[in-house]
């Protein structure tokens, strides 16, 4: 399970990597919290479980992009860009031909 983080008003915490917007999540409960000791804005925002349902919601047809943060390095700049099936834990079948 991976982790997000949101404001009261459902706004979704992201970051900005080269130009491109992705949702961050965290792999465990106490790397968010790291993060969130480290970066005092964030202290707005509360953790939730990445729950598809909410994401698409929040930013309707728009693709979703993953930034799994580094949870050895609070910093939120290290990590990497992962798929919605990793997040989603959705196997993606290739297409018959």
């Amino acid at each position: 399970m991976f982790y997000i983080l949101r404001r009261a008003n459902g706004e979704i915490f992201t970051l900005q990597r080269g130009g491109v917007s992705y949702i961050a999540v965290w792999a465990e409960e106490q790397d968010v919290r790291r993060s969130k000791s480290a970066n005092p804005d964030l202290m707005v925002y509360v953790l939730a479980p990445a729950d598809e349902r909410v994401l698409r919601r929040w930013f309707g047809d728009r693709p979703l992009r993953f930034f799994l943060v580094d949870g050895r390095d609070p910093d939120l700049r290290t990590g990497r860009e992962i798929s919605p099936e990793e997040v989603f834990g959705q196997v993606v079948l290739p297409k018959a031909a």
